[in-house]
């Protein structure tokens, strides 16, 4: 049970095996493009081309019958992106197993990578765990740890992650279909909680340091992405650095084809950027259509 990308790489490694009976559930198609074409999502293109048997609910128990007829050993989900009840969660003959993408119970919830580049986190990883009725809250069977570079996007971390559960997964396969696996409890006195950003976090605000800014673009990168408006157009960030500097919190001035934007302290050097309506280009070409190549202000 899994919808995004992440979903993908831990579903095409257990087809991998090629010793399992996999069905595959994820949210429906979604509207998708210039043109709003219903896309399905990343794990199930996979399972639709390799031809597994994949299940769309938008209320889960539209599929009660059809999956107790099914008979599941093992359920695993990876950012399904829905509680599961515990009709459900009983259901498999072995019980029910996440793969949540941080060091539990660091991060519980549905944003654990982007808040864990966010915050400035050196360290993160993924979390085998038996699934129980709370938000991530169940015992832990085995973790991966995996650093956090400085230039490393949520888009980036989201690839390594997801083979790192993959392989986890893959080694504990056998032990989780033996029904004997030992289970550490959380210590929920540790638990920090990894919600959604809100709509307003998105816009980049000047007036913070350039270490918080800069990982705040890489933490929304490639999506939702974090923006300014300049000259009046919504611009997004698509790669930064930030560097030592002083000048005015959100000038916006051209070295080479980058800006250095002030803030409080240091700047932010904007390599790439997508304005609304436009191709991603450099600082530098968005200048000069704008035919001005003295300073922007940005806010």
């Amino acid at each position: 049970m899994g919808t995004p990308e992440y979903a993908r790489i831990i579903l095409e490694g257990l087809m991998a095996l090629g010793n399992l009976n996999i069905r595959v559930v994820t949210k429906p198609d979604t509207p998708q493009g210039r043109h709003l074409r219903l896309t399905p999502s990343p794990a199930a293109q996979a399972a639709e081309m390799a031809g597994l048997e994949v299940d769309k609910p938008v209320r889960l128990l539209d599929f009660k019958d059809t999956w107790v007829k099914w008979e599941p050993d093992l359920i695993i989900t990876a950012a399904y992106g829905k509680i599961l009840r515990p009709w459900l969660l009983n259901l498999p003959r072995y019980g029910t197993y996440n793969l949540h993408a941080s060091l539990l119970p660091r991060w519980r919830g549905p944003n654990p990578i982007a808040w864990a580049i966010r915050e400035g986190d050196t360290i993160t990883g993924v979390t085998l765990m038996k699934v129980d009725e709370g938000v991530d809250t169940g015992d832990i069977v085995a973790t991966r740890s995996v650093p956090i570079l400085p230039n490393v996007t949520a888009g980036d971390l989201t690839q390594i992650l997801a083979r790192e559960a993959r392989d986890l997964l893959i080694e504990y396969l056998d032990r989780l279909f033996s029904g004997k696996i030992a289970l550490l409890p959380q210590d929920p006195k540790q638990a920090v909680y990894a919600g959604k950003f809100d709509a307003g976090d998105s816009h980049i605000r000047w007036n913070q340091p350039a270490q918080v800014i800069d990982r705040l673009v890489r933490s929304m990168t490639p999506e939702p992405g974090a923006y300014t408006i300049c000259h009046g157009v919504r611009v997004k960030v698509v790669q930064s650095a930030y560097d030592k500097g002083e000048q005015p919190v959100g000038w916006a001035e051209l070295n080479g084809n980058d800006w250095h934007v002030g803030t409080t302290d240091g700047v932010v050097v904007v390599k790439r950027i997508k304005p609304a309506g436009k191709k991603e280009m450099t600082p530098g070409d968005f200048q000069r259509g704008l035919r001005t190549l003295g300073r922007v202000v940005c806010e």
